[in-house]
């Protein structure tokens, strides 16, 4: 068997204590480790000596510092000189110091550009800021000055500091790892043991180079004996987001640089003794205790073998329970010398454990997966990219899904739409399929979270099952504060939703109030719960879901709540629960129509009538809201035949129900005249606007917004009949009535000011009404964001003032926003879209544009 020698080169008064441990690591059978104070002779003969020992080492580790220790004797760089007359050529920097009397060099600056010029392995090695240094260090600048430049000379070599250092311990880590080892093995003294449960995937492994890079430079910056644990905050370690598969990724992609590589499970206290006793095998590090019946003993000697040998890596998986984290942290200062690197669902650790949070995958690389893992088995498609994405979202990014999906689509030979179409269709069996071959998962989806379903506590395992039922978007947990959120015994909500995250069963939000369950743990939990848990998340939402949707005031509170309000209705509506699932989808549909959101409040306003059709019958007043709702939105989407009957409807089922001076017959009123005004039927509708106006007044007194709506549609006919000075005084008392009511930034107060404005414009008042349109253009901006079509409203109004001022070039930009608003709102040929449209086009002719205005015509 052949020796090894090792020469450690260092200035003792600085760094004696790094230096000797490094040696007593180093140091054992067949492998002798030299240091400067083992060839001091007359002091002339020292660097002779030196390069003795260095010509035939194996290995030269050399720590550079800021004290430079005593300078080399001229007659032994005489020597130098005339053994090596190419010393200069083979290493330049080294030229100006071999010139007769040029400056010397220290011995220990000399050790490493001997150890170059000899071909040997030169670790160089730098302190961190900050580092521990013996009691004998001094700082004196001229030294640390020529250190530096002892380092910018190597570096004209290309050798740099491989290790940065900040105690004895981590330099014999590191240094092990940064080469020593590799001598140890190529002189058969020493094997590297990689022990893991899985290979490399290669390259189906997928959007995790980022978190690759930051373990790196997390176990690289973190101390000797400390612990880094990809542990969750919330979904960032929910079990099967894959923090296994990155830690044995990373293994076999570092596993050359350390001494072992070793995995050992530690889902429970007796796992991780069994699992460290395992480690003695003749598979593993075939130490002699494998043959010891005592656990115990070979858990000793597993433990003292990691002692003599630092720079390895043990990867702690599955510490999922509070007891297996418990035994870990135990455990921990009994594993000096190496990377620890812990897997698991829990989010809270000690200072010791430096927590990284594991995030799902994102969708293009859970696409860019799902297509390479299926690549070579799947029925291919022309859309497979299409299906691969929904499918990526459906799954959510987690990649034990992702790898299952895989797995089954392989196996059967399926397309993606087909595995999809399974999914939806059979959901709970398609979560239960597992094969431990294919897959090389321990568990399937359906399974892989019971250990931490099982830890929870009652009032827990209540809060998760409500949420179960939300959508995967973000919870608002003002959603909490609800009353229905705590059991009939005052359960704490807040200490339930803190158990949640600590099992990583809910994301926490770091930047807002809110928390998120991942869309697969809501799919298994809702597996096993009861349809009267569903009707007890219905109420909670339903009573979260307060106020006037169509009010803005009230978005700050509803936005949130809107996707968990639909997915709950959702199922409500599937199992056959009717009350209050309509209400809940006729709420969100009114809100989602403020915001000019057509497209996706229609359907909702369809459901929702025909629930409470089929609940309550035909003549049923929550029937006549439904049915006012879907005509408003048939009539801004221009289907006022389709709107008609249905407003006409409404209004007999309110007559029928209340009276006729019911304040719900006053609106069914003012809905069925605004839309005879738009269809120019003006003396159709006075008559129903003034009947409205009065039910208002009389019911509510004269003050109050209602009658403020009322006013101002009377208003409005009119102006359009011509009769502006009756028009007048119902607007400015509309817009007094609103201002009162909600204050001078309120949505109806910008409608106020908008038709105010008009009727000034109309009366050739253009100084007077320029201002309250500007106002209520920033009113309506404020209020419902730049891109609604109220805000289109407001711009063309403006836009045709400063037309009509002969402000045409400040008047284009206006009209042309506003017709893109329009047309992506409504439609381009929505009535709406075409007025903008032939007036921009109008705009451009007379700014000369022709031809633009040609091809807008």
């Amino acid at each position: 068997m052949a020796r090894v020698q090792i020469f450690l080169s260092a200035v003792s008064a600085e760094f004696r204590s790094y230096r000797n441990t490094l040696r007593r690591d180093l140091t054992r059978p067949n492998v002798s480790v030299a240091v400067q104070e083992d060839f001091v002779a007359t002091g002339t003969e020292t660097l002779d000596l030196l390069d003795d020992y260095i010509r035939q080492c194996d290995a030269v580790v050399h720590l550079v510092g800021d004290m430079t220790g005593a300078l080399a004797q001229a007659p032994s760089l005489s020597v130098m000189s005339r053994r090596y007359p190419d010393l200069g050529e083979k290493l330049p920097p080294l030229g100006p110091f071999l010139r007769p009397g040029a400056p010397s060099l220290p011995y220990t600056q000399w050790e490493a550009w001997l150890g170059l010029y000899h071909g040997k392995r030169v670790i160089i090695c730098a302190p961190e800021h900050g580092a521990h240094r013996d009691e004998r260090y001094e700082f004196v600048p001229e030294q640390r000055d020529a250190q530096q430049a002892h380092l910018r000379r190597l570096a004209e070599v290309e050798r740099y500091p491989g290790i940065h250092f900040a105690n004895p311990d981590r330099l014999a880590v590191e240094a092990l790892r940064s080469g020593v080892f590799d001598v140890l093995v190529a002189a058969g003294l020493a094997r590297r043991v990689v022990h893991l449960p899985y290979p490399s995937l290669g390259g189906l492994f997928k959007g995790r180079e980022a978190m690759l890079d930051q373990l790196r430079t997390s176990l690289a910056s973190g101390p000797a004996t400390g612990a880094s644990a990809i542990v969750g905050k919330a979904l960032h370690g929910l079990g099967g987001i894959g923090k296994t598969r990155l830690a044995v990724e990373y293994g076999w992609r570092h596993a050359d640089d350390y001494t072992a590589v070793l995995l050992v499970g530690a889902d429970s206290p007796e796992a991780l003794q069994r699992n460290l006793a395992a480690l003695c095998s003749p598979t593993v590090l075939d130490l002699p205790e494998h043959q010891v019946a005592e656990e115990a003993a070979q858990v000793s000697a597993a433990l003292a073998w990691l002692h003599r040998n630092p720079g390895w890596l043990l990867i702690v998986d599955n510490v999922d329970t509070e007891g297996a984290a418990q035994a870990v942290e135990a455990l921990l200062p009994r594993l000096p010398g190496g990377h620890v690197l812990i897997t698991s669902r829990l989010s809270n650790w000690s200072g010791v454990v430096e927590a990284l949070p594991l995030e799902v995958l994102q969708e293009a690389d859970a696409v860019e997966f799902l297509l390479a893992r299926t690549d070579a088995r799947r029925r291919k498609r022309a859309d497979d990219a299409v299906q691969a994405r929904i499918l990526a979202g459906e799954l959510g990014g987690l990649a034990l899904a992702l790898e299952q999906a895989g797995a089954y689509i392989a196996q059967r030979r399926l397309t993606l739409a087909d595995y999809l179409a399974a999914w939806r269709g059979q959901r709970d069996k398609v979560l239960a399929w597992y094969d431990p071959r294919l897959m090389q998962y321990p568990k399937s989806v359906a399974v892989t979270w019971q250990t931490s379903f099982d830890q929870l506590d009652e009032p827990a395992r209540r809060l998760l099952l409500r949420l179960a039922w939300l959508a995967a978007d973000p919870i608002p947990e003002s959603l909490l504060k609800v009353p229905a959120a705590a059991a009939e015994t005052g359960e704490d909500v807040c200490a339930a939703l803190a158990a949640l995250e600590s099992y990583s069963l809910v994301t926490r939000a770091s930047t807002a109030p809110s928390f998120t369950v991942h869309r697969l743990v809501q799919a298994v939990t809702r597996s096993s719960a009861s349809v009267s848990a569903l009707a007890e998340v219905l109420g909670w939402i339903d009573d979260a879901f307060v106020g006037d949707p169509s009010d803005v005031r009230t978005w700050p509170v509803l936005d949130p709540l809107l996707p968990h309000a639909q997915a709950v209705a959702s199922h409500a509506e599937e199992c056959g629960i009717a009350t209050p699932t309509g209400r809940l989808l006729g709420q969100s549909a009114v809100l989602l129509l403020g915001k000019a959101l057509y497209g996706e409040a229609e359907p909702l306003m369809r459901r929702a009538l025909a629930i409470d059709e089929n609940s309550f019958g035909a003549e049923h007043p929550d029937v006549a809201i439904h049915l006012n709702n879907l005509a408003q939105l048939l009539q801004a989407t221009n289907r006022l035949a389709e709107a008609e009957p249905l407003m006409r409807r409404a209004l007999a089922i309110d007559e029928k129900s209340f009276g006729a001076e019911h304040p719900d017959v006053a609106r069914g009123l003012s809905n069925l005249a605004a839309l005879l005004y738009a269809t120019n039927r003006l003396a159709e509708a006075e008559p129903l606007m003034r009947r409205a106006l009065a039910i208002d007044e009389k019911s509510f007194g004269a003050e109050h917004p209602k009658v403020s709506i009322r006013l101002n549609n009377l208003a409005q006919l009119l102006q359009a009949i011509n009769r502006l000075a009756d028009a007048e005084p119902l607007m400015c008392r509309a817009l007094a009535i609103d201002e009162k009511s909600f204050g001078t930034e309120h949505p109806d107060v910008a409608r106020d000011l908008s038709n105010l404005a008009q009727l000034l414009q109309a009366t050739n008042r253009l100084s007077e009404a320029e201002p309250l349109m500007r106002r209520a253009l920033a009113i309506d901006e404020k209020s419902f964001g730049a891109e609604h079509p109220d805000v289109a409203r407001g711009l063309n109004n403006l836009a045709q003032l400063l037309q009509a001022t002969n402000r045409l070039a400040e008047a284009e930009p206006l009209m042309r926003r506003a017709l893109a608003i329009v047309v992506a709102s409504l439609g381009v040929d929505h009535p709406n879209s075409q007025t903008v449209l032939r007036t921009h086009a109008d705009l451009l002719n007379k700014l000369g544009d022709g031809k633009e205005a040609f091809q807008e015509y």
